[in-house]
């Protein structure tokens, strides 16, 4: 076991040898981290998969770098049929180890064979049209749907569960007991299986019904798979099923959907506005030595043009949002969020609109939902990447003068700030290299301040320093493809405050 500070090998005290930190609870929670992982190896060994992967994901919560728990966990998601799931597991797992793992020759294969993983892929699309489909009333297009994605991905568990559902609502309990079937022999303990299986029982022999609950009660789950399927109702994913076999398939949301659908026209309509109709720039060039003027004109009225059209767009979407403000009100908070994320927009392109990058990318940020509709993400798309970039630049800028200029404790705060905020944004698309190495550099300057100062300030400085430097390398190790130069640059300093 290492330290979490420092990486160096830990003894059996309760503190660390090289840089002194308190591992008591660290220890604690690794090792509650592996009993997770033991329990849910024997749970995967015995083919419990829904077991497995809850113990799992206990596992890797408590200690995101437990390599094994994870590759495993991708591995059960695979043998559920849930391969973009196994996949991105196994991505992590990679990038937090990238020497001697297993993920690595797991990611392999799915390389290897990218037809493969594409259809499998599809058939996760698939589902979910086939799930809408359910949803609408369209059975028989949905079990049609559902057959050619369990064709193609066998272990889906949760298609076999829908196309059960779908044949118990018609009162086709033999069929229905097929894919439930197939479902256990994947997952020994699912418990919408199980659940749906007594449900068979009830409705095909009821005289048995009170042996079936009592038996239900003596057999109950375990607490976890309780609150598996607790977890699972509320979000959706599990369907209760009506005495009467007539009864018809109705989705729980159905009027906030309504208001949803209508709320996502009004901006499809005034997107189709905005696209379709904008004048048109082409123009005929006669004179040769007009012809970069006349380029430059047409450029400078196609942003006027541009600016009226976003203009239009905005006033328009303050209107729809408040001919619809009071149904939504009464809809819940999602409907607050709903609302909260229309604002913010329409403000972020205002702030676009009149080259506030700054403010603009803080408040998209505050979007929780980017994806509202194809109307919401095109506008979203059309000006994140640009006040990303800019607001990225401009901190960067920021930090670099502020620490040019530093000279007292709070002075490096600012520089620090400036440096952290760049990172919040498109870092990508700026010298992230130098902007890590300047983030460290700030924080060694302050730290060898305050020890100049008083050795019980500087301890606090030199832990803040150390905690976030170390948050930062585990932030930039997260993602593909990024320069090792850049958490190189950020350990020297660690290592240069440590041996301060």
């Amino acid at each position: 076991m290492r330290c979490y500070k420092c990486g160096s090998v830990l003894s059996g005290n309760d503190f660390c040898n090289s840089c002194g930190a308190d591992v008591k609870v660290y220890k604690k929670v690794v090792r509650l981290s592996n009993s997770y992982y033991n329990m849910g190896l024997a749970k995967a060994q015995i083919r419990d998969l829904t077991g497995a992967s809850e113990l799992l994901r206990r596992s890797v919560k408590l200690d995101k770098n437990n390599i094994n728990a994870r590759n495993l966990l991708g591995l059960v998601y695979f043998e559920m049929g849930e391969a973009v799931q196994a996949f991105s597991e196994w991505v992590i797992s990679a990038n937090i180890a990238p020497d001697n793992n297993y993920a690595n020759d797991y990611i392999k294969r799915f390389q290897s064979n990218p037809i493969r993983f594409d259809n499998i892929k599809q058939t996760i699309k698939k589902y979910n049209i086939a799930l809408n489909y359910a949803k609408e009333g369209n059975d028989d297009i949905a079990v049609i749907q559902l057959k050619k994605v369990l064709n193609s991905n066998p272990n889906l568990i949760k298609g076999h569960l829908l196309l059960a559902l779908l044949y118990m609502k018609k009162g086709d309990y033999n069929r229905a007991k097929k894919p439930i079937m197939k479902t256990l022999k994947i997952d020994t303990n699912n418990p919408l299986a199980k659940k749906y299986m007594l449900e068979i029982k009830r409705q095909t022999d009821p005289k048995t019904a009170q042996a079936v609950k009592t038996d239900n009660n003596i057999n109950a789950p375990r607490d976890y798979e309780k609150e598996q399927i607790d977890r699972e109702k509320k979000a959706g994913y599990d369907i209760a099923v009506s005495n009467n076999n007539n009864y018809v398939y109705k989705d729980s949301n159905a009027g906030f959907m309504t208001v949803i659908n209508v709320l996502i026209g009004l901006v499809v309509g005034v997107a189709i506005t905005f696209f379709l109709l904008m004048p048109a720039r082409e123009k005929t060039l006669n004179d040769r030595k007009n012809k970069e003027l006349l380029n430059l004109n047409s450029k400078i009225e196609s942003i006027n043009n541009e600016k009226k059209e976003l203009q239009s767009q905005i006033d328009s979407l303050n209107a729809d949002r408040d001919s619809l403000s009071g149904q939504l009100n009464s809809a819940g908070s999602e409907s607050s969020q709903i609302l909260s994320d229309y604002d913010n927009l329409l403000n972020a392109t205002t702030q676009f609109n009149n080259k506030d990058y700054m403010t603009c990318a803080a408040t998209l940020k505050n979007i929780a939902n980017p994806a509202r509709s194809e109307a919401f993400s095109a506008l979203y798309g059309l000006i994140q990447p640009e006040s990303y970039k800019q607001a990225a630049e401009t901190y960067y800028k920021n930090g670099k003068h502020d620490l040019s200029a530093a000279s007292s404790l709070e002075s490096y705060d600012k520089a620090i700030d400036g440096f952290n905020n760049c990172f919040t944004y498109d870092y990508l698309q700026i010298d992230y290299k130098d902007a890590a190495d300047k983030l460290g550099e700030a924080y060694e300057k302050q730290y060898k301040q305050a020890l100049a100062t008083s050795i019980e300030q500087a301890a606090v400085y030199k832990d803040r320093a150390l905690k976030e430097l170390t948050n930062m390398i585990n932030t930039l190790q997260a993602v593909p493809g990024i320069d090792g130069k850049a958490v190189q640059n950020l350990q020297v300093h660690i290592n240069n405050i440590t041996a301060s």
